[in-house]
C-alpha cells in the first residue's frame, strides 16, 4: 500500500466510510433536535393543560363565592316581624316586606320600637309606621333609605315630646325636613 495523499483520506478508510461518519452524526444532531422539540411540545401542552384546570378551578371558585355572597345578602334581607296592614287589599310587595324588616332594625337602633305598619289605600311608595309608647304614626317612603328615615323619626319623635305636642302624625318622606300635623 501506498501512502500518499489520498485528497485528504487516510489509508485504510474508504469515502463511504467518511460520508456513513458524516450522515450518521447529522443523523444523531436531527435526532436529538426532534427529541428537544418533542420535549419542548411536552412541556408546553404541560403548562397549557395545567392552565386550562387552574382557570377552571378559578372560574368555580368564583362562581361559589359570588353564590355565597348571593345567599348572604338574602340572610340578611330582612322580614318584618311586625304586623303589616294593606289597606287597600292589593297585597304586600316582597320590597315593602324588606323595607319594613329593615325599617324594623334601623328604628330599634335609634331607640324606637315599631308594633304594626300600614300601606294605605291609594299610596304606592308610603307606609304609616306605628310605635310603641306613641299614640300617632309616621309617614316614610320606602324610596327612601330605612337608616335615613330612622333617625329623622327619631329626631321628630324627640322634638314632639320635648314640646309636648302630641301630633296626628310625623311625616319624614322628604330628606332633611320633619312635618307634624
Amino acid at each position: 500500500m501506498s501512502r500518499h495523499n489520498n485528497g485528504g483520506m487516510k489509508v485504510g478508510r474508504t469515502i463511504a466510510v467518511e460520508w456513513e461518519r458524516q450522515e450518521s452524526e447529522s443523523e444523531r444532531l436531527a435526532a436529538r433536535k426532534k427529541a428537544k422539540t418533542k420535549k419542548v411540545i411536552k412541556v408546553l401542552i404541560l403548562v397549557a393543560s395545567l392552565a386550562v384546570i387552574i382557570g377552571i378551578v378559578v372560574m368555580e371558585v368564583s362562581v361559589w363565592i359570588s353564590n355565597r355572597v348571593e345567599e348572604e345578602k338574602a340572610a340578611k334581607i330582612a322580614q318584618p316581624t311586625i304586623e303589616i296592614i294593606d289597606e287597600a287589599g292589593t297585597g304586600i310587595t316582597p320590597r315593602m316586606k324588606e323595607y319594613v324588616g329593615q325599617l324594623e332594625r334601623d328604628l330599634v337602633d335609634v331607640g324606637l320600637t315599631a308594633n304594626r305598619a300600614v300601606v294605605p289605600a291609594g299610596k304606592m311608595r308610603e307606609v304609616h309606621v306605628f310605635l310603641n309608647g306613641h299614640d300617632y304614626y309616621i309617614k316614610m317612603n320606602i324610596d327612601r333609605e330605612s337608616a335615613v328615615s330612622a333617625e329623622d323619626a327619631k329626631r321628630m319623635v324627640n322634638y314632639v315630646t320635648e314640646h309636648n305636642i302630641t301630633p296626628e302624625y310625623i311625616d319624614v318622606r322628604v330628606k332633611g325636613k320633619g312635618y307634624y300635623k
